[in-house]
């Protein structure tokens, strides 16, 4: 498998983190579009690749957060439909192989003891905005091998709406899944349900450890099986060591090496 590391809040742009990849022997850096340095339109192609030469690496995409292509609102959808089309031109030119890609659960309506959300009572608005979305993503990827792996987050379990919105997209070839390890965890592994379901759109993974509720915390720190968690992944497929400081990456990865897993 390869390894690689997240845009950190540290390292100022994707000089710095490059140079970290290459120092830790890294193959790949998540760029997460969220970070205003790291949009589509502010990044440089030709310096980009470069730096892939330079270093040996590649690049994964971390869709922006609050990507949500299923707005009730078609205005808002279309402007995220435009967002995934740029991301996806930008993955064909540098030759990404990985979209991550969140779900979000969308507004909800708080009553006396009860939560409802909006896509549960309207999920045939929300499953067909989700069908047109497969099949923009499909248009777009076409043959080049790029795949949009959708997350499971510790925010929330995935709902009834996205379970059968995540039934649809499993049938597509351009959609996969990303297993989060530390996320997984902290929910107490209420979603491994679906990852055992498809084992086999298992292709990015999202590795840190975790204590309780805690998160990205470094490698052999805390309360994740790390070795059994990383069997589940196959040969080729990519896993981001997914902590939020230098620091931390560096443990983790000193870490990886004395448990025999980083190669």
């Amino acid at each position: 498998m390869k390894f690689g590391l997240p845009t950190l809040v540290e390292c100022k742009g994707i000089d710095e983190c490059s140079a970290l990849a290459g120092e830790l022997n890294l193959s790949f850096i998540e760029i997460n579009m969220s970070f205003p340095q790291y949009q589509v339109g502010a990044l440089d192609k030709k310096h980009l690749k470069e730096l892939m030469e330079k270093y040996g690496i590649f690049y994964t995409i971390h869709a922006d957060e609050q990507l949500n292509p299923f707005d009730f609102n078609s205005s808002v959808s279309e402007c995220y439909f435009e967002i995934m089309r740029g991301y996806i031109r930008f993955a064909k030119e540098l030759h990404i192989p990985v979209i991550n890609m969140h779900l979000l659960k969308g507004v909800y309506v708080t009553l006396p003891g009860e939560v409802i959300l909006l896509t549960d009572v309207y999920k045939s608005e929300y499953l067909s905005r989700v069908s047109e979305f497969i099949k923009m993503c499909e248009d777009e990827i076409a043959d080049s091998g790029v795949v949009i792996a959708i997350e499971n987050v510790d925010s929330n379990a995935f709902t009834s709406s996205q379970l059968e919105a995540l039934e649809i997209f499993m049938m597509s070839d351009a959609f996969a899944l990303t297993f989060d390890v530390g996320h997984d965890h902290c929910l107490s592994h209420v979603d491994a349900a679906l990852f055992e379901k498809y084992p086999e759109k298992l292709k990015h993974m999202h590795l840190h450890d975790a204590r309780g509720k805690s998160a990205h915390l470094p490698l052999g720190s805390a309360e994740v099986d790390v070795e059994s968690m990383l069997r589940k992944l196959k040969f080729g497929d990519t896993c981001l060591v997914e902590v939020k400081t230098v620091a931390g990456l560096r443990d983790s990865v000193k870490w990886l090496k004395s448990k025999e897993l980083f190669t």
